[in-house]
């Protein structure tokens, strides 16, 4: 068989899969079946649709607990093929703060650690060469997992069902979002339609791309909840009530450039098939490639992104909106043979493809503020967007999943501090749209430039591109690729100062911090440390996982504890008194519901049968992590015995690299490696939020006790008749 055509009987097999929707799709069987019915009218939240970004919003609150949601989605099954398949490191970082999801997902995934670039021949002669290959992120950026995971978003899915099941949620399909109306209800003013769907048909377009065909059986259900979510994609229903009623807008661009996502098992001489490979040809347009995970026979796949609309040499005039479902397979391969060549692609199975143009579109508002319907007056903060409900772009930067599922981590912990008692929602939910619509226009300004770049077109933002040669826009790609490194793992996004994040520790009444590192409004940096009840070396980030209660992380470093014992003793003095705020802001009876008093299942550091306090904490919505710059075989429970809630969770600082190398002793390799790597040398107070970014930084001292109920202050809210877990 030739190497640039597929025999008459493999095509037919390519298009009988395409037919086929899927279905057959590797991995995807293994979750639980869904509820059919909605058995009740009245929730504490309802969200629309179960791709990613509804999943883990889903899966986030059962883990928190005591929240009645009903999660809904039109399809009668997950998704089977195709889709997202992109996991960043930070959203990777996420994900292992939720195990066993992380694992699942690492486990599962084909893992990049590098990209190559290709470029025409310098010679002149037809053909690409390559011209760099770099790391897929730069090794100072503190990342644990420093690749690109490959996954589809089918096995995703199952993963966070499987992970709601654990927590007693399911989704209930297939029924359709049709309305909401905001009503003057003050417990739970919005009234939600949907509709019971049939079950999906999968066909196909002109081009034989698979195409899911979901009608309507007249049935409908109106349910009233205290908040709605719309978590159902770039035509989401949910924000289109949004725009026509409430002005809310969705605007944005398009590039008239034409793209195919191809996922495929191939055989070719192409030798960084199983590495990220951004391809330029001179006439044929550009191609990216994305190793997967292995399918059911263990066949590696790969995701091509693939420029169609360079075809015959240069660019169509056909508008690409116009003829998108006219493509087809073959067309696809057929140009990820012209260019890549001269290497030689033999396509074995083609597992699902799409074609679509680039866009880049976001809304204006995440969150629907106070105003009145049909004179009705409502209150703000009730109904909100996640994921591409919000955002939409091109996929080749690998961001709309992975954004998607941190627009739902933010979402989730402001909903339960509130829904739990502790938080003042006029205050702490508008900060959702604050944080995540900047973080949102970063990225469309972002994906505007790469996307551009990497289909040949001139960004409209820079127009000076135009003026330089073929050899300085290649280094001009790498380099924007490179420059938003931070950015694309999703480690170096960055909120700003609001009553969540304060640079300035002034504000909170502290005169100065000593040389910390850390900034607030940015997630804390890893480091290492040692649980001294196990005698475990942990990352200290990971010891507190992203489930109930859903609280704050105060890590208290104690540096020289002989030095900063009376510090240490004063502090906790502070926080046991009355009026601390381990006192004063106290849950309500949603908190209760669970196995373990505040938690699903007790962290490994307060699950040891020590009495006397030692393993209880004073308040678990708020975690205090004391860690000692010591060996941990010369640190002894009794000498914090006095320190009340600093107690239960103790940790010895000397396995974190570049530490105080002290002796040859065991344990005294690196000690005070944790405190440096913060800039805390002689001790201090790091606040952090529950999705692990930092709050302030506060100084081991009576300011550092009083900037902590400040702190506190500017967003929670004191319980009327506390009551203790």
């Amino acid at each position: 068989m030739s190497n640039h055509t597929l025999s008459s009987m493999t095509a037919d097999k390519v298009v009988e899969e395409t037919k086929a929707g899927g279905k057959q799709a590797h991995g995807t069987a293994n979750y639980p079946d869904p509820l059919i019915h909605i058995d009740k009218n009245v929730w504490d939240v309802v969200i629309i649709g179960s791709g990613p970004a509804g999943l883990m919003l889903a899966s986030s609150l059962a883990r928190f607990g005591g929240h009645d949601v009903l999660v809904v989605d039109e399809r009668s099954e997950p998704t089977t093929a195709g889709r997202a398949d992109g996991i960043q490191p930070r959203t990777i970082e996420v994900l292992r703060n939720m195990e066993p999801l992380g694992s699942e997902f690492v486990a599962r995934s084909a893992a990049s650690y590098e990209r190559t670039f290709w470029d025409p021949r310098s010679d002149g002669i037809r053909g690409i060469e390559r011209t760099r290959r770099v790391q897929s992120f730069p090794t100072n950026m503190e990342i644990q997992d420093n690749c690109t995971l490959g996954l589809q978003q089918g096995m995703i899915e199952g993963g966070y069902l499987r992970d709601m099941e654990r927590h007693g949620q399911r989704v209930t399909r297939p029924w359709g979002f049709r309305d909401f109306k905001m009503t003057g209800d003050k417990d739970h003013p919005v009234s939600v339609t949907l509709e019971k769907m049939k079950p999906v048909l999968e066909t196909t377009n002109d081009g034989g791309a698979p195409i899911s065909v979901i009608k309507p059986t007249g049935e409908l259900k109106t349910i009233r909840t205290k908040y709605l979510v719309g978590c159902d994609g770039g035509r989401s229903a949910v924000r289109k009530v949004m725009e026509n009623r409430h002005g809310v807008e969705f605007n944005g661009d398009w590039v008239d450039t034409l793209w195919a996502a191809l996922d495929c098992v191939v055989e070719t001489d192409f030798p960084d098939v199983r590495k990220i490979a951004a391809i330029h040809s001179k006439n044929h347009g550009a191609l990216y490639i994305f190793p997967r995970e292995n399918n059911e026979r263990g066949q590696p796949i790969i995701r091509c992104y693939t420029q169609v609309n360079r075809l015959q040499g240069e660019k169509s005039k056909e508008s690409a909106l116009e003829v998108r479902d006219k493509v087809t397979a073959d067309m696809v391969m057929k140009a990820i043979r012209e260019i890549a060549y001269p290497y030689q692609f033999d396509f074995k199975v083609i597992e699902w493809f799409t074609c679509y143009p680039i866009g880049q579109r976001l809304v204006s508002r995440y969150s629907l503020p106070a105003g009145q319907e049909d004179g009705v007056a409502f209150p703000g903060h009730h109904v909100f967007l996640a994921g591409d409900a919000c955002h939409t772009h091109s996929p080749k930067a690998g961001q709309g999943m992975n954004t998607a599922i941190i627009d739902a981590q933010a979402l989730a912990w402001r909903i339960n501090l509130v829904e739990k008692g502790l938080a003042d929602a006029e205050t702490l939910l508008p900060t959702y749209h604050d944080e995540r619509h900047a973080t949102g226009k970063q990225l469309i300004e972002f994906d505007a430039e790469y996307s551009a770049l990497f289909s040949g077109e001139i960004p409209k933002s820079q127009p000076e591109v135009a003026n330089m040669t073929d050899e300085q826009k290649r280094h001009h790609f790498i380099e924007i690729q490179r420059r938003n490194a931070a950015f694309t793992t999703g480690a170096g996004v960055v909120y700003a100062d609001n009553v969540l994040n304060h640079r300035d520790p002034r504000k909170l009444g502290v005169s100065k911090v000593s040389s910390s590192r850390l900034e607030p409004g940015v997630r804390l940096q890893p480091a290492w440390a040692t649980r001294w009840v196990s005698s475990t070396p942990v990352r200290i980030i990971h010891e507190i996982q992203f489930t109930a209660p859903g609280g704050f992380r105060i890590y208290v470093l104690a540096g020289d504890l002989e030095k900063n014992m009376a510090k240490l003793r004063q502090l906790a003095d502070h926080l046991s008194g009355p009026q601390s705020f381990l006192n004063r802001f106290r849950p309500n009876a949603k908190a209760h519901k669970l196995a373990e008093g505040a938690y699903h299942r007790k962290p490994e550091v307060l699950n040891t049968g020590l009495g006397q306090g030692l393993s209880e904490e004073a308040n678990p919505f708020f975690h205090l992590l004391l860690i000692v710059k010591r060996n941990r075989f010369k640190l002894e429970l009794e000498e914090i015995r006095e320190l009340g809630p600093l107690r239960p969770m103790l940790y010895a600082d000397d396995v974190e690299p570049c530490g105080e190398r002290r002796s040859n002793e065991d344990g005294d390799e690196h000690v005070g490696g944790l405190h440096s790597k913060w800039g805390l040398e002689d001790g201090g107070i790091v606040v952090c939020r529950p999705d692990g970014y930092v709050g302030c930084v506060l100084p081991l001292d009576h300011q550092g006790g009083n900037g902590m109920e400040k702190y506190f202050d500017g967003f929670l809210r004191s319980s009327l008749g506390p009551a203790r877990l």
